[in-house]
């Protein structure tokens, strides 16, 4: 086998690791508004679920979150981090959604950057300590999978597929969702996921925005339900 075969190995083998739903960011903990979707009875079964996951793959992550993983990948000049650190804080309205991003992008840089240290990691979590940045989910994984060199596509095809592994394995507790439909639908939006991929590979920062009011508000509304499963 070749050297390359070995580096192609690496990378995959790499990018599984940092999706895979073991790697401590606290992730299972969010729903991120999805929990009172499925309170109000909007998401109820698999059909509804899969349109609800569609709607926020096209109209939040792909020029919200994925905008931002391929901005922290390109970055050269460390001073820009802080500019797209605050401008998705800026972006992420409920207190809850915002939090979520934050918990979990810092348990993901301090643990991910024990296995790929690099100086712009150090640097990101300096920034962090120091106020100047939060510490966002996103941008902790652009700048993770850099400093790992695991090229762009890759690295947001893994981001895109981890988060509605995510919402799936909320949504099976939820719904509930069987497990079989949930896998279901995780194939069902492979489509969708490369085709965002492919679109933000191009991102620049005025392409950084989203637009999802309804999301907005039910996330808001969930620190007030009766009872809930998930923190966000």
């Amino acid at each position: 086998m070749s050297a390359d075969n070995h580096r192609d190995d690496d990378t995959l083998l790499s990018v599984f690791q940092l999706i895979d739903s073991s790697f401590p960011t606290g992730g299972f903990a969010h729903s991120f508004g999805l929990e009172t979707y499925t309170q109000h009875s909007l998401v109820n079964d698999r059909w509804t679920f899969e349109t609800y996951l569609r709607s926020v793959l096209q109209h939040g992550i792909r020029r919200g979150d994925a905008v931002a993983v391929t901005l922290a990948h390109k970055v050269t000049d460390l001073e820009h981090v802080i500019n797209l650190d605050t401008r998705l804080t800026a972006l992420k309205t409920p207190d809850e959604s915002r939090q979520g991003s934050i918990k979990t992008g810092k348990q993901f840089l301090r643990n991910a950057s024990l296995l790929f240290g690099h100086e712009k990691l150090d640097a990101y979590r300096s920034y962090i300590q120091s106020g100047k940045c939060v510490g966002h989910h996103a941008i902790a994984y652009g700048l993770v999978t850099q400093s790992a060199s695991i090229d762009l596509h890759t690295s947001l095809l893994g981001y895109l597929h981890a988060y509605v592994v995510g919402q799936v394995s909320a949504a099976i507790r939820l719904i509930p969702l069987g497990a079989t439909e949930g896998q279901l639908v995780i194939q069902a939006v492979h489509p969708e996921l490369v085709e965002i991929a492919t679109l933000v590979e191009y991102a620049d920062q005025e392409d950084l925005g989203n637009f999802t009011p309804g999301l907005d508000i039910r996330s808001m509304q969930h620190e007030r339900l009766y009872s809930r499963l998930f923190v966000s």
